[in-house]
């Protein structure tokens, strides 16, 4: 009977040391990964943030002429939406990775004097692997006026009258002399 109560006890250490390991080990990691990203607000969204604390049911009447007018929209006409955003953490450990490993690429074709070759052919691959061949979302404004409706303008181009304002004033549209 004592040995059996021995071997189980044993046994009870055993998991129990095991579990200590897995936890310190979880903890580690933890701590590894939280130095490396600190903990920060950026993968919180705006719908996330609580703007009204009052949630009082107050119903006027353009909120039911709203409700009217919807009863009679089907499942159909409403587009589905892509909601494959990645989170800052998941995108910087992504990139993270993929630098050092481009890094180390680099310093071992260095080593075999392939370090040029490899630069330009990763160039090239980053060019090819970032031009998009995906359709355009619904509503994303096109960079090609012919698709771009009332040929609005892209945020961070340049447009015609701001070209104009630059070459004859300088940068900043201001006249010196």
């Amino acid at each position: 009977m004592e040995a059996k109560l021995r071997e189980y006890r044993a046994l009870r250490r055993r998991k129990e040391l095991i579990e200590n390991v897995k936890q310190k080990l979880e903890k580690a990691k933890d701590k590894f990964v939280d130095f490396l990203l600190p903990e920060t607000n950026m993968d919180r969204k705006e719908d996330e943030i609580v703007l009204l604390e009052d949630d009082s049911t107050h119903i006027g009447k353009s909120e039911l002429q709203l409700e009217d007018t919807t009863e009679g929209i089907e499942e159909s006409e409403v587009p589905p939406t892509e909601e494959n955003q990645e989170t800052w953490k998941y995108f910087l450990v992504k990139w993270s990775i993929y630098s050092i490993i481009w890094l180390t690429l680099f310093i071992y074709f260095i080593k075999l004097q392939f370090g040029a070759v490899f630069f330009v052919i990763s160039a090239l691959v980053g060019i090819c692997l970032n031009t998009r061949t995906r359709p355009k979302k619904k509503g994303e404004i096109s960079a090609y006026s012919v698709f771009n409706e009332n040929c609005e303008s892209i945020g961070g181009t340049l447009n015609a009258e701001q070209l104009q304002k630059e070459m004859m004033f300088g940068f900043g549209g201001v006249n010196i002399l």
